[in-house]
C-alpha cells in the first residue's frame, strides 16, 4: 500500500546519516518532530494499526528515531500522550518499547516511558486500563530484561487499584522469565524472592481486584512447566493463603483462590502412588518409616530427627504467617506428633545409607501428609461454596472437587456427593444453566469416561458399572438428585449402556449390584419408558419373586414398573399386560414377615398397583380381606401358619391407612381428569351442543360434590366400606397402649389413624381431640414425630379445623426428644412458608431455637427466618409479638424449659433485626419500643434499649441502599 511504502521509505531515510543533509542539531530535531507527528497521527487510526505491515514499520520507525537520532524523550512523550486516548495502542506501544530494548539495545526508552507513566497524577479509569494493558504486555515481551528497571515499577504499586493489580501480573511474568534459566535464577535469586514476597503481601490489599491478580500471578508462577523454582518452601504457604481466602467476601478472589489450589494439586511432587494424594497410603508409609527408625540404635536417631522437626523454621513460618493459626497448627501437630527430647547429639549425616534413605522417605511422607491435611481443610470450606448464591462459586467448587477426585483425595468424596443436589439449580434464559451443565460434565468426566485404549464392550461395561456404583450408600435425597442427573445425561449418551445394566440386573450374584442396576434403569425409564416396557417379564421373574426376596430390589422394581406408563401418554402407546404383575404384587402385600423393610416395599407395591391396575380398588379390597382372614379366622391351619398375629395386625393397619390415602388420591385424579376432558370437549363443541349439555350433561360441581360425598360419608362411614369396618379395632388399639404393648403395632396403628384423619373432615373433626392427646402423651418419640407430620398434612387438607388448635403443633417445638423437635420445626416451617397457617404469637418459640444447643435445629431455624424474610414484611409485623414472647420466657421460664439467658436473647435479636432493612420500618419500631420504655421494669428497659441500639446501628451506605431499594 501507499502508506506502507511511505513508512518504509522514511525508515530507510532515517537509517542514513542525516547530518550530511541537515545542517545543525536543531534542524535534525525539527525533522524528527515532523516524522513523530506523522507517526502519531497514523497510530491513532485503529484500522491502520491493525495491519501487520503498517504496525511493524511504525515500530521500526519510532525505534530508529529514538536510538539513532537520540530522540528518546520525544518518542517517550508521544507514546505517553497516545495512551489516554487510544485503547488499541496499549499493546503496540509495549511492542515498540520491547523492540527498542531487544533489537536496538536502547534501554533508555524503557526507562523514560516508565518514569513518564508513573509521574502522571490524574489517572482516570480509561488511562488506568490502558496503562495496565501496556504493563502486562511489556512484562510478557521483555520478561527478565525488566529486572534492572524493577524499581521503576514500585510507584505503580501505590497507584490506582487497576494499575496496582496489573503490576502484580507483571511481577508474576518477571518471575517466570527468570525461573527458566539456572544462571538467571542464581543471579537474581534475591529479586525472585522479593517479587514473590510482594505478591504474598498484596494478597491482603483492600481492593478485591488486586487480591485476585495476586492469586493469578502466583498461579502463573506455579503452573510454569519450565520453572526451576523449588516450590517446597512456597507450597504450604500458598495453600494456606488460598484456604484463608476461600472464605473472603469477594467471589472473584474466592474463584482465584480455588484456581491456585487446583494448580498446586496438579503440580504436586508426591508421585510415588501414581500421583494420587491418598492419606491412607502416605500416613501408613510414614508410620512404617517411623517404626523402622525407632528400631535403629534404641531410638536415639529417632529422637534427633524429631527434634529437628520441631526446629524446622519452614513449618514454624507457615504456622506463624497463617491468619487461622489455631486451625492450621493442629494439622501439623496431628502429622508431626509430640516430639520427645533427644538423648544424644548424634548427627543424621553420619547414619548408614539405608537409614538415611528411610529418614528421607519418612520426611517425604510427612510432607505429603501435611499437604493432604491442608487440602482436607480446603475441601471442607469448598463444600460450603456449593450452596453459594453466586454461580461462579458453585462452578469453581465443582471444578475443584473434580480435581480432588482425579487425585483420589478422600475428603473430596463428600463434596462430590453434596454437589449432586445442584442439579436442581435453575438457570436464567440469558446464559443458560451453567451450574447444571458444569455438574453433568463433571459427573461424566469422573464416572462415565472410560480409557480410550479399552475396547467398545469394555467401555460400555465400565460406564454401566460406574452408574451402578453411584447408587451405593445413597440417601433417598441423593437418589432423587441422581435420578434427575441421569435423565439429563441419558439424552443420547447412555443408550448403549442399557443392555449392560439389564445384564447386571438379571445375572449379578451381588444384591448391591442388582439393586444399583434396577435403580439406574428406573431412572433412565423417566427419559424413555420403552427401556422398561420391553422387559416387564424380566422384572416379574427377577425383581418380584417372593422366594429369597430382597426387599430393596423388589421396592425399586415396583418403582420401575410404575414408570412403564409415561406421564404424557403418546398417541401410539400400547398398555402392557400387567395381569401377572398384579397377582405378584398381591402376594407381596400378603407376605407375613417380621422384617421392617416390608413396610417400605408394601408402600411401593400399593403405589404401583394403583398406577397399573384399572381395578385397583377391587384388588386392594381383596388384599385387605385376605389379610383380615389371616388374622381373625378360626381356621387352625391359617393360625398355625401365621408367624405373629401382632405383626400381621401391624401390616393390616399399614395397608388400611395407605389404601385409604391412595383411594382419595385416585378420586382427586379422576376429578382432575374429568375437568380436563370436559374442558377439551367444550373447546371443540359448537354453541348448540353446549346448550344441550347444559340441559342434560353432568357439570363440574356435581362431579366434585359426588367425590366429596364419597370422601366424607362413604370411605370411613359407608355400610359397604371395608375401611370403616376396622375403625373400632383401630381406636381400641391406639387408646389402650398398655393392653396392646407392641411398639410396632402402636406405631402402625397411629400412622393409619393419621392417614384416616386426612380422608374425611367429619372423621377428622370428631377424632381431633384423641389425635392431639396421643401426640402430646405418647411415650414413643417416633409415634409423636409421625403424628406431628400427620398434623401438618391435616392442616393442608382441612385448614379451618386445625387453625384453632395450632398451639398444640407449636408445643412440640419444646419436646423432650430432639427428633420430634426437628420434625415439628420442619412441619411448622413448611406450613408457615406455604401459607397454610399464620404465625400468631408463636414467633418467639421459633426464635428461641436460633440459640438451641443442637446445631441442626439452629441451622433449620436460621433457614426458616431467612425464608420468612422474603415474605412481605412478615418479620417486621411479628417482631413486637416475638419480643414480648421472648421477654416472657426470660421473666417466667417454666420448670420444663431450659434457661433462656440475656446473652441468648441478644444473640436472637442480632440475628433477626437485620432482616428488617427498610429505614421507615426501623424508625417505626424504634418509636414503638421507645413508648414501651416508659412502662416497663428495669430488666425489660435494658432489653428494649438493646433492641433500639441494634436498630440504629447502621452506616450511611446501608441507609442509602435501603432508600434506593424502596424507590
Amino acid at each position: 500500500t501507499i502508506l506502507a511504502s511511505t513508512l518504509s521509505t522514511l525508515c530507510d531515510l532515517l537509517d542514513r546519516q542525516l547530518s550530511t543533509i541537515l545542517q545543525g542539531e536543531q534542524e535534525l530535531v525539527e525533522f524528527c518532530d515532523v516524522v513523530l507527528k506523522s507517526a502519531y497521527s497514523i497510530m491513532m487510526s485503529k484500522e491502520t494499526i491493525k495491519e501487520k505491515t503498517n504496525k511493524s514499520l511504525l515500530v521500526k520507525l519510532l525505534c530508529i528515531v529514538a536510538k539513532s537520532h537520540q530522540q528518546n524523550n520525544q518518542v517517550s512523550h508521544r507514546l505517553t500522550m497516545a495512551l489516554p486516548f487510544s485503547e488499541h495502542l496499549a499493546e503496540p506501544i509495549a511492542e515498540i518499547v520491547s523492540t527498542s530494548v531487544e533489537t536496538y539495545d536502547n534501554r533508555n526508552l524503557l526507562q523514560d516511558v516508565l518514569v513518564s507513566l508513573s509521574s502522571i497524577e490524574d489517572v482516570g479509569p480509561n488511562l488506568a486500563k490502558n496503562i495496565s494493558t501496556f504493563l502486562i504486555k511489556l512484562s510478557e515481551l521483555l520478561g527478565s530484561e525488566i529486572i534492572p528497571f524493577i524499581e521503576l515499577f514500585k510507584p505503580f504499586q501505590d497507584s490506582t487499584q487497576t494499575i496496582r493489580a496489573s503490576t502484580m501480573i507483571c511481577y508474576g511474568n518477571c518471575v517466570n522469565s527468570l525461573s527458566t534459566s539456572q544462571e538467571l535464577m542464581e543471579e537474581h535469586s534475591e529479586a525472585i524472592s522479593s517479587l514473590i514476597e510482594t505478591l504474598e503481601t498484596y494478597l491482603l490489599d483492600t481492593y478485591q481486584i488486586v487480591r485476585q491478580r495476586c492469586f493469578q500471578a502466583l498461579e502463573l508462577i506455579h503452573s510454569n512447566d519450565k520453572s526451576l523454582i523449588n516450590f517446597k518452601e512456597y507450597r504450604y504457604r500458598w495453600t494456606i493463603f488460598s484456604i484463608r481466602h476461600l472464605e473472603e467476601k469477594s467471589s472473584f478472589v474466592r474463584k482465584a483462590a480455588v484456581s491456585l489450589l487446583k494448580c498446586i494439586i496438579r503440580n504436586h511432587p508426591y508421585t510415588v502412588d501414581d500421583g494420587k494424594l491418598s492419606w491412607t497410603f502416605y500416613w501408613n508409609s510414614y508410620l512404617d518409616c517411623t517404626k523402622m527408625i525407632k528400631q535403629f540404635d534404641n531410638g536415639v536417631t529417632y529422637n534427633v530427627i524429631r527434634k529437628e522437626e520441631l526446629d524446622d523454621q519452614e513449618l514454624s513460618a507457615v504456622i506463624e504467617d497463617s491468619e487461622n493459626q489455631h486451625e492450621v497448627k493442629h494439622i501439623f501437630e496431628f502429622v508431626v506428633g509430640a516430639i520427645p527430647e533427644p538423648d544424644s547429639d548424634i548427627s543424621v549425616e553420619n547414619l548408614p545409607r539405608e537409614v538415611v534413605e528411610i529418614v528421607l522417605k519418612r520426611s517425604f511422607c510427612r510432607d505429603a501428609c501435611i499437604f493432604i491435611k491442608l487440602l482436607d481443610k480446603s475441601f471442607e470450606i469448598a463444600s460450603t461454596l456449593l450452596n453459594s448464591k453466586i454461580k461462579s462459586d458453585a462452578v469453581s467448587a465443582i471444578e475443584y472437587f473434580v480435581v480432588g477426585d482425579a487425585y483420589d483425595i478422600a475428603s473430596a468424596k463428600d463434596g462430590i456427593k453434596q454437589m449432586l443436589h445442584l442439579i436442581w439449580k435453575n438457570g436464567s434464559n440469558e446464559d443458560g444453566n451453567k451450574i447444571v451443565e458444569k455438574l453433568t460434565d463433571a459427573y461424566i468426566t469422573m464416572f462415565l469416561t472410560p480409557y480410550e485404549q479399552e475396547s467398545q464392550t469394555n467401555k460400555i461395561i465400565y460406564v454401566a458399572t460406574s452408574l451402578i456404583k453411584l447408587t451405593y450408600n445413597c440417601s433417598m435425597a441423593d437418589l432423587i438428585s441422581l435420578e434427575k442427573l441421569i435423565v439429563e445425561i441419558y439424552k443420547g449418551k447412555l443408550v448403549e449402556v442399557v443392555d449392560a445394566l439389564w445384564n447386571s440386573f438379571v445375572n449379578s450374584k451381588y444384591v448391591k449390584e442388582k439393586r444399583g442396576a434396577i435403580i439406574v434403569l428406573s431412572m433412565i425409564t423417566l427419559a424413555d419408558y420403552r427401556v422398561m416396557q420391553r422387559k416387564i417379564e424380566w422384572l416379574l421373574n427377577y425383581g418380584l419373586q417372593t422366594d429369597n426376596i430382597n426387599y430393596q430390589v423388589t421396592s425399586f422394581t415396583c418403582i420401575a414398573l410404575r414408570r412403564t406408563i409415561p406421564k404424557k401418554i403418546p398417541a401410539d402407546y400400547a398398555y402392557p399386560d400387567f395381569k401377572a404383575v398384579i397377582e405378584q404384587l398381591k402376594k407381596i402385600l400378603l407376605l407375613n414377615t417380621k422384617d421392617g423393610d416390608w413396610f417400605n416395599l408394601a408402600e411401593e407395591a400399593l403405589n404401583t398397583l394403583y398406577e397399573i391396575d384399572p381395578n385397583a380398588d377391587e384388588s386392594a379390597t381383596e388384599v385387605l380381606k385376605l389379610k383380615a382372614l389371616e388374622i381373625f379366622s378360626d381356621n387352625e391351619q391359617i393360625e398355625n401358619s401365621s408367624k405373629s398375629k401382632t405383626v400381621s395386625l401391624s401390616q393390616l393397619f399399614f395397608l388400611l391407612g395407605h389404601v385409604g390415602l391412595k383411594t382419595i388420591i385416585y378420586l382427586e385424579k379422576c376429578e382432575a381428569d374429568f375437568k380436563r376432558k370436559k374442558q377439551d370437549n367444550e373447546n371443540k363443541k359448537n354453541e348448540q351442543e353446549m346448550e344441550l349439555d347444559m340441559i342434560g350433561g353432568t357439570n363440574e360441581d356435581e362431579f366434585t360434590d359426588a367425590v366429596q360425598n364419597i370422601k366424607e360419608k362413604e370411605l370411613l362411614y359407608g355400610p359397604n366400606s371395608i375401611l370403616a369396618k376396622f375403625i373400632p379395632i383401630l381406636t381400641e388399639t391406639i387408646t389402650k397402649p398398655k393392653k396392646y404393648k407392641s411398639e410396632l403395632l402402636q406405631r402402625q396403628a397411629t400412622l393409619c389413624f393419621a392417614k384416616f384423619m386426612c380422608i374425611s373432615p367429619r372423621f377428622c373433626e370428631s377424632h381431633l381431640g384423641l389425635y392431639l392427646s396421643l401426640m402430646e402423651k405418647s411415650r414413643d418419640s417416633i409415634v409423636r414425630s409421625n403424628l406431628v407430620l400427620g398434623l401438618g398434612d391435616i392442616a393442608v387438607c382441612f385448614t379451618n379445623i386445625i387453625d384453632e388448635n395450632r398451639s398444640a403443633l407449636y408445643s412440640l417445638l419444646q419436646d423432650r426428644d430432639l427428633t420430634v423437635q426437628r420434625t415439628c420445626l420442619m412441619t411448622v416451617t413448611f406450613l408457615i412458608l406455604a401459607g397454610q397457617i399464620k404465625v400468631k404469637g408463636q414467633l418467639s418459640q421459633l426464635a428461641k431455637l436460633l440459640v438451641h444447643e443442637d446445631k441442626s435445629l439452629r441451622e433449620m431455624s436460621k433457614l426458616f427466618f431467612q425464608e420468612l424474610a422474603t415474605k412481605d414484611n412478615a418479620i417486621y409485623n411479628g417482631f413486637i409479638e416475638m419480643l414480648s414472647g421472648l421477654n416472657q420466657h426470660l421473666n417466667e421460664a417454666t420448670p420444663s424449659e431450659k434457661p433462656f439467658s440475656i446473652e441468648k436473647f441478644k444473640e436472637v435479636i442480632k440475628f433477626v433485626l437485620p432482616f428488617i432493612n427498610k429505614d421507615k420500618q426501623r424508625s417505626q419500631l424504634i418509636k414503638k419500643l421507645n413508648d414501651r420504655l416508659k412502662l416497663c421494669s428495669k430488666e425489660e428497659w435494658m432489653r428494649y434499649a438493646f433492641c433500639i441500639k441494634e436498630l440504629i446501628r447502621r452506616d450511611d451506605t446501608g441507609s442509602k441502599k435501603d432508600s434506593d431499594s424502596e424507590k
